[in-house]
């Protein structure tokens, strides 16, 4: 049995408000799951990409990050299990470009590949009747991002990356001085680095720059003040390190594709869903969640 996002081979309008929404378009079998818990089960008989919009147990590394992609090639099988909440866009080609084959790309971080995941995203979850030829077109211009960042895919440096005790050491930092502006001088005193040796082992471990990272866990304390119900969108601007609820309005659309007043309201999906999905090849059709 192969893996299969669950599809409709008809044209019909997503129910936006489902824990997962997918659909074919073209030789793309698109699928975007809300922030649930994951289960995948791939074959290896076909290339698919990951992205990963949000994990909200941030201890894991390489594959399945906040803001990573994950490129599976034919031949390599894979199983992921999560119980953590993931918000996921995965999408299975049915043919094989001919920029394929340069190697599998795990945990990858690309703006072009990102941009392109939002707006994927954006019309499955925003648009009332979405172009299927415009999402095929989408869908294939990640593919080619995507195999051309593994194909031109270099190591930060030679320098070793920070062991994960350090990198947590780093976190637990950032996290608790998230009220304030934060040097990287002062993450590479945590460790006894010099700036620049800092930022590239820090590369190494984590993939983001020391600053993509302080963005990404001030962009975590919003999200983890609106889930408890925060309500005053200046105070949690304060305390998340950002100067202004207009500043942190710009950064968290920078970096999630909506605003934080739109994030909230999408929030919570319908009671008794989760995210494991799978399907025959055979018998294509829309799912709208699992219960578990």
């Amino acid at each position: 049995m192969a893996e299969i996002i669950p599809y409709d081979l008809a044209r019909r309008a997503p129910q936006h408000d489902a824990t997962v929404v997918s659909l074919r378009a073209g030789a793309a079998r698109v699928r975007h799951q809300r922030a649930t818990p994951f289960e995948l089960s791939y074959a290896g008989d076909r290339t698919m990409i990951l992205y990963v919009f949000e994990r909200r147990d941030r201890r894991l590394r390489e594959a399945c990050r906040t803001g990573t992609f994950t490129i599976l090639r034919p031949g390599e099988p894979l199983d992921i299990r999560s119980e953590d909440a993931m918000e996921v866009l995965a999408i299975a080609y049915d043919t094989e470009s001919a920029a394929s084959g340069h190697g599998t790309r795990c945990g990858a971080v690309d703006a072009g590949v990102r941009t392109l995941a939002l707006e994927i995203r954006r019309m499955l979850r925003g648009e009332a009747n979405p172009d299927l030829a415009y999402l095929a077109a989408l869908a294939e211009a990640l593919r080619l991002r995507a195999d051309r960042v593994a194909a031109l895919a270099r190591p930060f440096s030679t320098t070793a990356a920070l062991v994960p005790a350090k990198v947590r050491r780093i976190r637990a930092f950032v996290e608790a001085n998230l009220d304030r502006a934060i040097k990287v001088e002062e993450l590479a005193g945590q460790v006894g680095l010099s700036r620049a040796h800092f930022t590239r082992a820090f590369a190494a471990a984590t993939g983001l720059s020391p600053h993509r990272f302080i963005l990404v866990e001030r962009i975590e304390a919003v999200k983890s003040a609106l889930r408890g119900g925060g309500n005053d969108l200046s105070v949690i601007a304060a305390r998340s390190g950002f100067s202004s609820h207009a500043h942190m309005t710009a950064a968290f659309r920078n970096v999630e594709g909506i605003t934080p007043s739109e994030w909230r309201r999408r929030l919570e999906p319908p009671a008794g869903q989760s995210g494991t999905w799978t399907i025959d090849d055979d018998a294509p059709r829309r799912v709208a969640g699992a219960r578990r």
